[in-house]
């Protein structure tokens, strides 16, 4: 079979679906991987091919403002994507501006997508689950679609977020640009989530394992040895810089990371190679390693603080490691809620530590309560669950049958 896989972003999306790209290669299917042009080299890095369909890169990606969110990004509910209706003008706003970023890389990516598909023939494409370009190809040329979630705790369809669930006017003028339907919907949404941590939902989820995988490393020496102190992982998203703030105080997570320092805690910060280059100032006492590597730090580490991205909250929870989430963003906070609401970590929403004086203070004091008994017992069952989900091997071995059962159910309709 053939499996077109397509994605926009490189880390935060492309990372999530690679095990079970590579699965799909074990198992003997063709594989390609369809991303625009940015993303070429983390394909390649990851052992397979990829397939550029848009020179252009995707739209910047959304910011507050300055150093403190902007009040849209205060005072989220809790389960929010169960009550989009109840979320108000300002908040809606935010959502909409979300799926018309989306729009636009799509925008960029369909008509390379299209052709190639059309060339190729594809008899599965899996898309991550923000990619509409992915949806729009499948519509048009009746091949099934998977989509690939990146371990949010729910099934996001905010471009589905209009009166009764009708489509955004952006989306809809996507699909209708092309001639395609903006109705079409995957046939199952595969989730690496664990049900503990899932938002309930009317969509066909596909379990799959959380497979950590951070891109291309190497192992520095003495990371996976007995730490002589309790070790506390400090990890910001790709792509985010805090290394300093306003009149040139140090960021309250790099703050707190010399507090947790002072007080005999080992920390060591998993960053990329721009971040570590923007570190301008550094802590005493604390350490640093490449995000590539997380997924060996973790385990070693009594707790983890980051800003609530799919994947480190994943590959924290498949390691059993407390988290506290300082979430920026909606999405990572309804992570850090779910995490707080299993009891395996807490969420500071980074709203409301953008004017605390004592933001570093409050980090520090709330990943020392991580250490306590409860949160690691709660850390080691969502361990023990994600253990339990079928691994992408397996996930891949079904995909020849939710294909084949796409194609039938479409050619009854028709037949009707």
């Amino acid at each position: 079979m053939r499996i077109l896989f397509t994605t926009w972003s490189a880390s935060a999306h492309l990372y999530p679906m690679v095990p079970l790209a590579w699965a799909c290669r074990a198992a003997g299917h063709e594989v390609l991987v369809a991303v625009p042009s940015h993303c070429v080299p983390a394909v390649g890095a990851a052992g397979l091919t990829a397939v550029p369909v848009a020179a252009e890169p995707p739209a910047a990606p959304l910011t507050t403002g300055g150093p403190g969110p902007r009040a849209p990004l205060r005072g989220w509910p809790a389960d929010w994507p169960l009550r989009l209706g109840e979320l108000g003008e300002e908040r809606q706003r935010l959502l909409t501006s979300l799926v018309d970023r989306q729009v636009r890389i799509a925008e960029d990516m369909v008509p390379g997508l299209l052709d190639f598909a059309r060339t190729w023939h594809p008899d599965l494409i899996v898309a991550d689950g923000s990619t509409y370009a992915g949806t729009v190809v499948s519509q048009l040329l009746g091949v099934p679609l998977a989509a690939h979630l990146w371990g949010t705790a729910a099934v996001l369809r905010l471009e589905h977020g209009g009166p009764g669930g009708s489509p955004l006017p952006r989306y809809r003028e996507l699909f209708e640009r092309h001639g395609a339907d903006p109705a079409h919907a995957p046939v199952g949404w595969l989730d690496p989530c664990p049900p503990m941590l899932r938002l309930p939902t009317s969509e066909r989820r596909l379990p799959v394992r959380h497979v950590p995988y951070s891109g291309p490393g190497r192992l520095p020496a003495g990371l996976l040895g007995t730490p002589a102190r309790p070790r506390v992982c400090v990890t910001w998203e790709a792509g985010a810089h805090p290394a300093g703030g306003p009149g040139g105080r140090l960021h309250p997570l790099l703050a707190a990371a010399g507090l947790l320092a002072a007080d005999g805690v080992e920390v060591v910060l998993a960053l990329g190679p721009a971040q570590r280059a923007a570190l301008t100032r550094l802590p005493d006492g604390v350490g640093v390693t490449d995000a590539s590597v997380a997924h060996l730090l973790l385990p070693t580490c009594v707790a983890v603080v980051h800003q609530g991205s799919g994947g480190t909250t994943m590959t924290a929870a498949a390691a059993g490691v407390p988290q506290l989430v300082v979430s920026p963003r909606p999405e990572q906070m309804l992570t850090g809620e779910r995490l707080r609401a299993v009891g395996a970590g807490r969420h500071l929403p980074g709203g409301d530590l953008a004017d605390d004086a004592e933001a570093a203070v409050r980090v520090r004091d709330t990943v020392l309560e991580l250490l306590g008994g409860p949160v690691r017992d709660a850390a080691a069952a969502l361990r023990d669950e994600i253990r339990s989900l079928p691994a992408p091997s397996r996930v891949a071995a079904g995909l020849p049958r939710l294909a084949a059962s796409a194609v039938a159910g479409r050619a009854v309709r028709a037949g009707r």
